[in-house]
């Protein structure tokens, strides 16, 4: 098992950097992160993910979305359009690499890495054997549009949109702001409603205690369709952690940490067969 870095050119003249970990497998893991942190995701949860996974003979490719880590472009840059052309170039080299239009591709999406998952699922179904998505975003307009959280609550509300249609910026951070093209976005796609088109496996992993993606979005999408599996952690905050530890590092948070990546392989490992 190494770890190959990888520099993808895309379509529309964007530089996406990768870390493709390669074994023996014919079964890859294509990691997709969430909005602000990059392809290691939050506390390395997806580059030690990776090895994890590594170790069962399970490939990965993580990459950075544009605007984010060592991927070319700016904050404003990232839109869900561009999420979605990024993907396509990782996974025109996985094919080209793997000499095959057969991958055996699974998605792991992270938070606003949810939704290209779910879009690439319905699109590509001939290569994406399955989904998991941890801390997922679910519904644009429940998430942010109409927060259903204090945090999205403190992004998004009558002063930042005002000063949206005036700047063209709305901040998810004090160094991260998006665009109004990305705003729009997400008043008109629905991830809610294209997760219900997918026919492969779909496993949400989600914390009851998410204090920034609402939990009871995957709860009721859960008991909406019959194609999602959602295995809730009891007081677990938005990624892995543990509701009172911040840093990742209480007993409870590795224990979450270690059941995601449990998770994940087994459903590799299922849907690869």
């Amino acid at each position: 098992m190494k770890d190959k870095k990888v520099n993808l050119k895309t379509v529309d003249g964007f530089s996406i950097a990768g870390v493709h970990t390669v074994s023996e497998s014919k079964s890859l893991i294509l990691w997709l992160h969430g909005i602000t942190v990059n392809k290691d995701e939050y506390l390395n949860l997806f580059k030690d993910g990776a090895e994890f996974v590594g170790e069962s003979g399970v490939d990965s490719l993580r990459i950075d979305f544009r605007g984010h880590g060592k991927s070319s472009g700016k904050s404003m840059d990232f839109t869900v359009t561009g999420q979605m052309i990024d993907i396509d170039s990782a996974i025109q080299y996985l094919k080209t690499f793997y000499k095959t239009e057969k991958l055996n591709l699974h998605l792991v999406g992270c938070s606003f890495g949810a939704p290209p998952s779910i879009f690439t699922a319905v699109k590509q179904p001939e290569i994406v054997k399955s989904i998991t998505l941890i801390a997922p975003v679910l519904s644009y307009e429940r998430t942010f549009l109409k927060p259903e959280t204090e945090w999205a609550a403190s992004i998004f509300n009558a002063n930042t949109i005002a000063k949206l249609y005036k700047s063209n910026k709305i901040y998810f951070d004090k160094d991260f702001p998006t665009s109004m093209t990305f705003y729009k976005e997400m008043q008109l796609i629905k991830p809610e409603m294209l997760i219900g088109e997918v026919k492969q496996t779909v496993t949400i992993i989600h914390g009851d205690s998410d204090s920034i993606v609402p939990y009871k979005v995957s709860k009721d999408l859960s008991m909406k369709f019959q194609n999602i599996n959602l295995i809730s952690i009891s007081e677990m905050d938005h990624g892995f952690n543990d509701m009172n530890d911040e840093i990742g590092n209480s007993e409870k948070s590795l224990r979450n940490r270690k059941t995601i990546y449990d998770i994940i392989k087994k459903t590799v490992l299922n849907e690869s067969k």
